[in-house]
């Protein structure tokens, strides 16, 4: 081809209208900060704690050279060697003006050292909820969301209704079946009584009634008569007794 030699392939990035192809974009990034493991943020802890057992051991130490200087100051001043005494008292300011730092110091760790346990609480409290959110979505999910839940509870209520209904229909009496007046059937129930009052009335045989014998009255006897004489005590009846077994 005779224009062979002026085509041009454009280069990757471009395309055939000579734009830059757009770059994918980069993937979202976290506001969050670099992760913390729980371990480093224990060790920090462990650290901060370090580092306020060596202030205290400094302290201590300041504190015997400050009681060594004051003695020192105390001796050269008792032998009158007041230029040294001077200087005793110089190094006891500059001891004490340490100890004051090292205090700073100290309540400085302490406020970092409960700001990062406090914060190590949170991130657990927090977790904690985040876990429990999880599953409480989790959960409402597999029962199909509050919707769901709302037609199945709809879906109970109409089928307890339709139960309901159903039950008085199949206790209800059909027409027809029962349909008697209750002064008709008082009516027929004196008819029957009065019938069999009448088949017992006729019923009776007379000659079996004059075969019975009369009932008959028991002869009387003779009362028992009253006693008669003194009534004894009971001191003498048992008295009475007595003689009579003696006798015997």
């Amino acid at each position: 081809a005779p224009f062979a030699h002026l085509t041009t392939v454009p280069p990757p990035e471009m395309n055939l209208f000579g734009r830059k192809k757009a770059e994918p974009p980069p993937p979202p990034t976290s506001n969050a900060g670099p992760t913390v493991s729980a371990s480093s943020t224990l060790n920090a802890i462990t650290k901060l704690r370090d580092a306020g057992d060596t202030l205290d051991k400094r302290e201590d130490y300041l504190n015997n050279k400050i009681k060594k200087e004051t003695d020192e100051a105390k001796k050269f001043m008792g032998q009158g060697k007041k230029s040294q005494a001077l200087q005793c008292i110089k190094r006891k300011k500059m001891y004490e003006g340490q100890v004051e730092k090292i205090g700073q110091a100290r309540l400085n760790l302490e406020t970092q050292q409960l700001a990062l346990e406090q914060l190590n609480l949170n991130k657990e409290v927090v977790e904690a909820q985040r876990e429990g959110a999880k599953t409480m979505a989790s959960v409402t999910a597999q029962m199909g969301g509050v919707d769901a839940v709302d037609d199945t509870m709809g879906a109970i209520e109409d089928a307890q209704a339709d139960a309901n209904d159903i039950a008085e229909a199949l206790g209800r009496p059909m027409a027809g079946a029962y349909d008697m007046d209750d002064s008709d059937l008082l009516a027929e129930l004196e008819e029957l009584e009065s019938e069999d009052l009448e088949s017992q009335a006729l019923g009776v045989d007379l000659s079996e009634l004059k075969g019975l014998d009369a009932p008959s009255v028991p002869s009387s006897k003779p009362m028992p008569s009253a006693p008669t004489g003194k009534v004894q005590t009971e001191e003498e009846r048992e008295l009475a007794e007595l003689e009579a077994s003696m006798a015997m």
